[in-house]
């Protein structure tokens, strides 16, 4: 068996295994890399919030150097996501998983173990983001732009809820461990499990592609009329890559809209505080936008198979441009709600639609390689608005500046997504065709 993991004759002829009345092998898979993307997300962006008090208790930390660990982590992502985007294109992902399990598992248990703040930043930093690259969203979209073809962008919808329900499964899971065993141990027992769980599902599900069990994508008896063969697609180099137009205007469009809505996301309680209103109230509007993220992940997943990806991206725009301006002019609460629900449609719409949109462009063979060269500029755009919307509101004692210039760079996000090349035209290939 080769790379692209094909094997002989024999296997590529066996009839697809939906045929024989059994679910397509590739909803079994999109399952397990649902929780990997579960265990990823749900134990470290959600989850970190859980683990703020004790290390300022126990360390003396202030807010802030409390915070840095998060920093840290997405830090460790961003570098280490074109590395893993790079191997999953070249190397069975289920050896990428079990090993991106190992690795977060083992950085769980050492920061649990860990005495000193640098040997716990270190295991953030070096083990802890890069296992949760292997084994989360860009594994898992990975695999599922190689199994899904028709049904690619509802498939990368549900895998993409697996970061929202992260949140609210995995969370209240290790706040019960905690409270009972304490933060070391609630840590080494989300290490063991991650292990465990993750690695069991890679070595007896995951699998790099359909035809590694004779299968086509989607299920399919045989290849559609004119499609490509996913197995001998051409891929794309590190160079050619980085001189593609659509390479770059998908990147920051994304990335730019991107770090808008997370910088929103990190300040609307605060915002909501800061013009009377109470927090319980506040939090509603976190809860809105979460359940509206799951929607529109659903949502324009779903609507990606049959539409130009484009246009979603500029609906998932006009929704981040509509609530800046409600923010703004400061609203009653009820309006904040319904805005508030409209934006997480527009934060989860957006995932799915990204994904989809790099496979259509840059095809199953380059997709881990292309989205892991993308994922730095989203973790940089990122942590630049939240930073600057912090010290905005510093300097001026309100949101209104950044909120202002905000919709600037949402324009200028849209006015990337035009030049992204249409669908067929494909004026960037491999060849410089």
């Amino acid at each position: 068996m080769n790379n692209d993991g094909v094997g002989g004759d024999g296997a590529a002829m066996a009839p697809p295994r939906h045929l024989d009345g059994k679910l397509f092998y590739g909803w079994w898979l999109l399952a397990a890399v649902f929780v990997g993307e579960m265990l990823a997300i749900g134990s470290t962006s959600y989850a970190f919030g859980l683990f703020v008090v004790p290390l300022e208790t126990e360390f003396g930390l202030s807010r802030a150097a409390a915070n840095g660990g998060l920093i840290l982590f997405f830090i460790g992502m961003g570098v280490s996501a074109p590395i893993i985007g790079r191997l999953l294109d070249r190397y069975p992902a289920q050896h990428i998983m079990l090993a991106g399990s190992v690795t977060m598992g083992l950085g769980l248990i050492g920061i649990g173990l860990a005495q000193s703040l640098l040997l716990m930043s270190l295991c953030v930093l070096l083990l802890v983001g890069a296992g949760a690259v292997a084994i989360g969203p860009l594994t898992a979209n990975t695999v599922v732009a190689r199994w899904f073809t028709r049904h690619r962008g509802k498939a990368m919808g549900i895998a993409a809820v697996a970061t929202s329900l992260g949140g609210s499964v995995i969370v209240p899971f290790m706040a019960f461990n905690l409270e009972r065993y304490g933060w070391r141990m609630a840590l080494i027992i989300q290490g063991v499990l991650t292990v465990v769980i993750v690695g069991a599902l890679a070595v007896l599900v995951v699998r790099s592609r359909p035809q590694d069990l004779g299968l086509l994508p989607d299920g399919d008896r045989e290849a559609p009329a004119g499609a490509q063969d996913v197995a001998s697609g051409p891929r794309w180099t590190m160079p050619q890559v980085l001189k593609t137009r659509d390479f770059w205007c998908i990147g920051l469009s994304v990335g730019l809209t991107f770090a808008i809505n997370q910088s929103v996301l990190a300040s609307i309680i605060p915002y909501a505080t800061a013009t009377g209103i109470g927090l319980k109230q506040a939090t509603l509007l976190v809860s809105c936008m979460a359940i509206g993220s799951i929607i529109g992940k659903l949502a324009f997943g779903a609507i990606a198979d049959r539409s130009d990806k484009r246009w979603l991206l500029l609906i998932a725009i006009a929704c981040t441009i509509l609530q800046l301006a409600v923010l703004i002019a400061q609203p009653s609460f009820p309006v904040l709600l319904v805005i508030c629900a409209l934006a997480g449609l527009a934060i989860g719409g957006e995932l799915p639609v990204w994904a989809a949109l790099v496979a259509e462009r840059f095809g199953p063979n380059s997709f881990g390689s292309v989205l892991g060269m993308m994922n730095p500029i989203n973790m940089a755009l990122s942590l630049v608005a939240i930073g600057f919307i912090g010290r905005s509101f510093d300097r001026t004692g309100s949101y209104t500046l950044a909120l202002e210039m905000f919709i600037g760079v949402a324009l200028l996000a849209a006015v990337l997504v035009l030049l992204i090349s249409r669908r067929g035209t494909h004026s960037a290939r491999p060849d410089g065709g």
